[in-house]
């Protein structure tokens, strides 16, 4: 199945266990990698809407540690993984165990004309959950206005 949505100049594609997010900002390519890279940066923008987020591991190579857990004061969400290929500028790639199997994102970083187009590619070890996109949608709003 396709669902092909435009929020903003956000694309959206999803395919039974896979979720494709194409995003354009108007920003040098170092300048976004920074903000999918910098924990400080991940704070402000990497959390769900109403939660607060804390980096607590960020190892930039493969085999590293990546913790970035969100909370909101009653709940707590715990994203525990590790990076499986890191290409500075232009790929991140980061897996997760889970439950049901590894979790896996792909990050990839684009020069385009006026800007940077992120391709985020999400691959879930089951059918993509319900509210996947516009999580990942409120997200790269807000981190349009970091990037601002």
């Amino acid at each position: 199945m396709t669902d092909d949505t435009a929020n903003h100049n956000t694309v959206v594609e999803s395919r039974d266990d896979r979720l494709i997010i194409r995003r354009t900002f108007n920003a040098p390519r170092e300048r976004v990698w920074r903000a999918f890279t910098d924990p400080d940066e991940l704070e402000q923008w990497f959390v769900p809407a109403g939660m607060t987020a804390e980096v607590r591991a960020n190892e930039l190579e493969p085999g590293g540690a990546m913790a970035i857990h969100w909370t909101d004061g009653e709940h707590r969400i715990e994203n525990d993984g590790y990076y499986v290929e890191v290409v500075e500028h232009e790929r991140l790639v980061s897996g997760e165990e889970t439950e049901d199997g590894e979790l896996r994102l792909t990050y990839e970083f684009r020069d385009v004309d006026g800007g940077t187009e992120v391709v985020i590619t999400q691959e879930f070890p089951e059918s993509v959950p319900d509210g996947a996109a516009e999580g990942w949608t409120g997200m790269l709003d807000t981190l349009q206005e970091v990037l601002a």
